[in-house]
């Protein structure tokens, strides 16, 4: 196994441990007092305004859009439709598991409300932004480079802080949707879907009349 997959391990591992912790043995206790550590008594102020922003500009549809953007455009420039299906696989998984372990689950949000089908526990935000951001890594580059995983993981710190300056999530919501994202990036980074990714095109015998030789 290599590194990747160690942590998918393990990440996967710790995801699963706290969805069963958050379910049978709430986190209550614990995410009350980091909800009055981020937003006291339920207020809204001046961080509530700085960091509003960034869950609009930085929100699933909007990651989601990036992510087929930038398959689109690897696409035309390589001239292959392999970027375009890779951009939209990480996209489905990405969804469908966070999505699916959000209607098992049910979660409350830290005001009490849970949607049909939906629930708190993972934070989609942060899940979805993760898979995204390393998807378009994935497709820039086969190996990104280690700077720019660190902007990586400042946007999705920045994510998580304001969905807790928000109240949106739980802080172990929070948590969860970073765990989750990990495997699926484990699973992205497989050589089996990024070769066909970054695959050269050789030219044809047509197009090679008349080159120099």
């Amino acid at each position: 196994m290599s590194v990747a997959h160690r942590w998918a391990v393990v990440s996967l591992v710790v995801f699963l441990a706290l969805a069963v912790y958050v379910t049978v043995d709430p986190t209550d206790n614990f995410d009350r007092m980091a909800r009055e550590v981020f937003r006291p008594d339920d207020v809204w102020g001046p961080w509530q305004l700085a960091f509003g922003w960034v869950v609009d500009t930085a929100g699933p549809p909007v990651a989601l859009f990036a992510l087929a953007l930038a398959g689109l455009v690897a696409a035309v420039r390589r001239r292959l439709l392999t970027p375009l299906v890779y951009v939209v696989g990480v996209a489905v998984v990405a969804v469908f598991v966070t999505q699916v372990t959000k209607a098992v689950l049910q979660r409350p949000d830290p005001h009490g409300d849970v949607g049909v089908l939906s629930g708190s526990y993972p934070s989609g935000h942060t899940a979805v932004l993760l898979c995204c951001l390393g998807g378009i890594l994935f497709v820039w580059r086969r190996q990104p480079p280690l700077w720019a995983w660190w902007l990586v993981l400042v946007a999705e710190l920045t994510m998580g802080f304001a969905l807790l300056v928000l109240s949106m999530h739980w802080f172990t919501d929070v948590v969860g949707g970073f765990l989750l994202a990990v495997p699926v990036l484990a699973l992205a980074s497989s050589r089996r879907f990024l070769d066909p990714v970054h695959r050269t095109i050789r030219p044809s015998a047509v197009d090679s009349v008349g080159s120099p030789t």
